[in-house]
């Protein structure tokens, strides 16, 4: 009997011993009772700063505090408008210009990983491109009512802010009789000293020869052919086109933006500008937040800013035609009231404008 009694006190502690050696390697290997609370704590919290992330970037409340605009110029009043905003918001902008052919090319190549949050453009096809493709954000401007009638998408995904007109750009030095309309260029007179902006670089180039097109069908067609006959040649965007004007190397450039020439009369350079009896264009300038932005609140603002009081005043400054009705053009230019333009729709040069450019260039090359 107490040899039995022994085997049992001695079964019992080994019992006891094994559970404790196993609570032990147990606490150890999961780092104990209090840590493994502390971990799940953690993972809580973390858990808890990602959804609140994540709301945060559907809703676009995260921003970084610095707005990235691309812009097609001009680089003056694209400059100016930037100032005026910086100083009253105090919203620090980066600013990347070039032509329309350079900020398209531009979003392109980052469209993997998206870096502006606004975009302007001197072409409104490509904001109503962007728009179709689902890559622009609609945001209701209280400007938008008085904005000029087709200048700005009616879901309020882009607005042209300015326009430009286009027209001939001519020598005074060179030229005693300014040519009144297009036809006027088959002039023997003007041969080998007539050019047109690249279209290829000029957004406004590009949607002059679709409107005209557009107005002219064949006949249009025919008179591209009687100009390159004539020696029509490209020169680059609008503003190495102008210049050529300026310098004597060309006559006359076609289908030019009317506010480089404005602003090189104010500065007293020996140019001017008419616009053709039978019609051209004027261009509205969209500016629309890409659905990329990661700063919408201050794009929101920037679109507010440009279509206001001041950002309009800063338009006309420039030469180009505000937006707003209530806005005046500047005094010492053409107002669009006394300008012809072409029949033309925008929906046709958005789904044409390729293939004409494409044709024109054929012919032109």
């Amino acid at each position: 009997m107490k040899q039995l009694k022994g085997w049992i006190v001695a079964i019992t502690l080994l019992v006891l011993l094994s559970a404790c050696g196993q609570n032990e390697q147990e606490s150890e290997a999961s780092g104990g009772t209090n840590a493994s609370n502390d971990q799940q704590e953690e993972q809580n919290e973390d858990n808890n700063v990602n959804d609140e992330n994540n709301q945060e970037n559907e809703v676009g409340l995260e921003e970084t505090g610095k707005l990235t605009i691309y812009t097609s110029g001009p680089g003056g009043m694209a400059q100016a408008l930037v100032d005026a905003f910086e100083e009253k918001t105090g919203i620090q902008v980066d600013v990347f210009q070039g032509t329309t052919g350079d900020v398209l090319g531009r979003l392109e190549a980052e469209e993997g990983n998206p870096i502006a949050d606004v975009v302007v453009l001197a072409s409104l096809p490509p904001a109503m491109d962007y728009k179709d493709r689902g890559l622009t954000l609609s945001y209701e401007s209280p400007f938008a009512n008085q904005l000029h009638d087709g200048w700005y998408d009616e879901e309020f995904h882009f607005y042209g802010f300015s326009a430009s007109a286009l027209g001939l750009s001519y020598n005074t030095n060179l030229v005693e009789e300014p040519p009144t309309d297009w036809s006027d260029l088959t002039d023997e007179k003007y041969n080998g000293k007539l050019a047109i902006p690249d279209p290829t670089q000029s957004g406004t180039a590009r949607d002059f020869l679709a409107a005209f097109i557009h107005q002219e069908g064949d006949a249009g067609w025919e008179f591209l052919e009687q100009l390159k006959e004539n020696g029509l040649q490209l020169e680059g965007a609008n503003n190495p086109a102008l210049q050529t004007v300026i310098t004597g190397a060309n006559s006359v450039v076609m289908a030019g933006v009317d506010y480089m020439v404005y602003n090189n009369i104010a500065n007293g350079e020996p140019v001017d500008i008419v616009f053709p009896s039978s019609g051209t264009m004027i261009t509205p300038r969209p500016a629309f937040i890409l659905e990329t932005a990661k700063n919408v609140s201050s794009a929101q603002q920037y679109i507010d800013f440009i279509l206001s009081d001041e950002g309009q005043k800063i338009v006309a400054d420039a030469y180009l035609i505000p937006a707003r009705v209530d806005v005046a053009a500047a005094e010492d230019r053409l107002g669009m009231e006394h300008i012809e333009t072409l029949q033309y729709d925008w929906s046709f040069l958005e789904e044409n404008t390729q293939d004409i450019l494409d044709r024109f260039m054929e012919i032109i090359r």
